[in-house]
């Protein structure tokens, strides 16, 4: 009897430290795989980010040079690298089209820089809080619409009431 009671108490230690191995080696797994796409994901959102802060600064040049070309071919070039269902990267497209008409172009060009920073905050949000672990993550925050950026109290040509800093 004290036998078999031993041996009923080496198999369910045994299964439990098998248990216990399997639990561990799925959650190790599984930190991995987390690992991997945030090391991927956020790698690519980085050369992303770089990739649209560079398109931003030709349509810049082109748009002072009034070069409708070139203009022409940044649409091309953000159309395929923004997202054709966000009406504020829509809005983005529109701006660049926009820019390729005559005439002033200093408002149109804040504006579009205006967009372009709001579209570039709202995925640098996203990539930290994709980062942090599950317990820590924040809740997503959506990004700010260009129009509700405006009605802000302070702007950058606003130097009457510059925040405190």
């Amino acid at each position: 009897m004290v036998h078999n009671r031993g041996a009923k108490m080496l198999n369910f230690l045994t299964g439990s430290v098998v248990l216990a191995a399997l639990v561990t080696a799925l959650v190790a797994l599984q930190n991995s795989e987390r690992n991997i796409k945030i090391q991927h994901v956020t790698g690519e959102r980085t050369k992303w980010r770089d990739k649209v802060r560079r398109k931003a600064l030709k349509v810049h040049r082109a748009a002072v040079a009034d070069d409708p070309e070139s203009l022409a071919e940044l649409e091309l070039q953000f159309t395929v690298i923004l997202n054709p269902f966000d009406p504020d990267d829509l809005q983005i497209l529109d701006a660049i089209h926009i820019l390729s008409a005559p005439g002033p172009k200093e408002e149109l060009l804040r504006a579009f820089a205006e967009r372009i920073a709001l579209l570039l905050k709202h995925d640098w949000e996203r990539a930290k809080a994709e980062a942090a672990p599950f317990w820590k993550r924040p809740e997503p925050e959506y990004r700010m619409s260009y129009d509700a950026y405006r009605k802000a109290t302070y702007h950058r040509q606003d130097r009457t009431n510059p925040p405190v800093l």
